[in-house]
């Protein structure tokens, strides 16, 4: 078997008899750009078309939201010139036309950062970064009491379109719709309040319905009263599969359903096992982002399953917080931590501490041994060395399946 690590890859030998599947995508071909650009705009869910909303409208100052770097949105400048040329063509002026950077609590782009997302639209068009701590306006309480404090700027606008990307989020459930507000451009102390709740049930990946932090992301949407929606869903390849625009909850619903489809795995048993993979560079350049293929892989596996992480990480462990909740707290104390003391950058450890106190997780990395396993990893030196740790644990014959890309595929099951 081959799994990428890294610019290069490792193969090892496992026996076949218990090996329930490879979980793996199989992408359609997609259509060119401008087709899927051109549907979606001419079929909008939920709304007129964008034309007859500006038309009707007459905005003298329009705010289109965008997703910051961090997103990593294939075509992305190409998808906002689309949707610039849309608006000029429905008689809006250039000079009306601003972008805010959805960024929560993410620091600003370099300049450089910009010409990379945002190419020739940042010589054009003015940009500003969402500042989570300054300019805020209050739109009121969600039904679960949540202050919801966002970017008086945008709030403020005629008009207001929000992009962004579909995806797996491990708090939220998906990324995408809602997120542009709640977090994107939240005040800070609204953003952590949402998110300190990451410990409650129904919160995991995959799952809105009687999840409370994408409820109240959902009705944080509601209460700024987004204009219109631009979302694209991206293959495991990261190329454009398909883009939904039009009313705030309605496309992002479309959306979040064809995402599934192509994202989610149906499986009819449950392994002891499972060997995931981030995906080879860059996926796996850093741990904070390779270890969140974990929070998929548990859907595959029995009580006290294990996990055989493979992961390069040849930048180290990417968050300081992160690394450090776990560092200096035992499983037990993060399990118990007050909600009112959880600090944003470092929530992730949270989640990760459930996953570690339910299921022993292997890791092979380029990374220190000694501080993954004070973080409470198993560090291994080569797969043999994981497969026979996992034989001691569940027997010579454990069943297992291996996920080559394992923050991209979400095993589901009614087990």
């Amino acid at each position: 078997m081959e799994l990428k690590y890294g610019k290069h890859s490792i193969n090892f030998e496992i026996s076949n008899k218990n090996r329930l599947g490879v979980l793996e995508l199989e992408d359609k071909p997609t259509q060119p750009l401008d087709r899927l650009l051109k549907s979606s705009i001419m079929h909008p869910i939920g709304k007129p078309s964008l034309g007859a909303l500006l038309t009707k409208n007459k905005p003298g100052d329009l705010v289109i939201i965008v997703s910051d770097i961090t997103r990593s949105i294939a075509n992305y400048s190409e998808i906002l010139k689309f949707l610039v040329g849309e608006i000029v063509d429905a008689g809006i002026d250039e000079k009306n036309i601003e972008f805010v950077v959805a960024s929560g609590t993410h620091r600003p782009h370099t300049p450089e950062e910009n010409e990379r997302l945002y190419q020739n639209l940042i010589h054009n068009f003015h940009f500003s970064f969402h500042d989570c701590q300054n300019n805020m306006v209050s739109l009121g309480r969600t039904s679960s009491g949540l202050e919801v404090q966002v970017n008086k700027r945008a709030y403020e606008a005629d008009f207001i379109m929000v992009t962004g990307k579909i995806n797996f989020h491990y708090l939220a459930g998906f990324s995408g719709g809602r997120k542009s507000i709640l977090p994107g451009i939240a005040s800070y102390q609204t953003i952590r309040n949402n998110h300190c709740k990451l410990k409650r049930d129904g919160v995991a990946v995959g799952k809105i319905k009687n999840n409370i932090i994408a409820q109240e992301m959902t009705e944080a949407g509601q209460l700024f009263d987004i204009d219109y929606l631009l979302n694209v869903v991206e293959t495991s390849k990261k190329e454009t599969a398909q883009i939904f625009c039009g009313h705030s909850e309605f496309a992002f619903g479309e959306g979040v359903k064809f995402f599934d489809s192509l994202h989610t795995i149906k499986i009819t048993k449950l392994a002891d096992c499972a060997i995931i993979a981030a995906g080879g560079y860059p996926k796996d350049t850093d741990f904070f982002h390779s270890h969140k293929g974990l929070n998929m892989a548990i859907n595959a596996l029995k009580p006290n399953g294990s996990i055989i992480l493979v992961a390069q990480c040849c930048e180290g462990f990417g968050s300081d917080k992160f690394s450090r909740y776990l560092l200096e707290n035992s499983l037990n104390k993060l399990l118990n931590y007050p909600e009112k003391k959880i600090e944003l950058g470092g929530h992730r450890a949270f989640v990760t501490a459930k996953i570690l106190k339910e299921h022993k997780v292997y890791v092979l990395s380029n990374l220190d041994p000694n501080i993954l396993s004070r973080m409470g990893f198993v560090p291994v030196s080569n797969m043999t060395e994981a497969i026979n740790l996992v034989k001691k644990e569940h027997g010579v014959e454990f069943s297992f399946y291996i996920i080559p890309e394992g923050s991209s595929v979400l095993p589901t099951s009614n087990l």
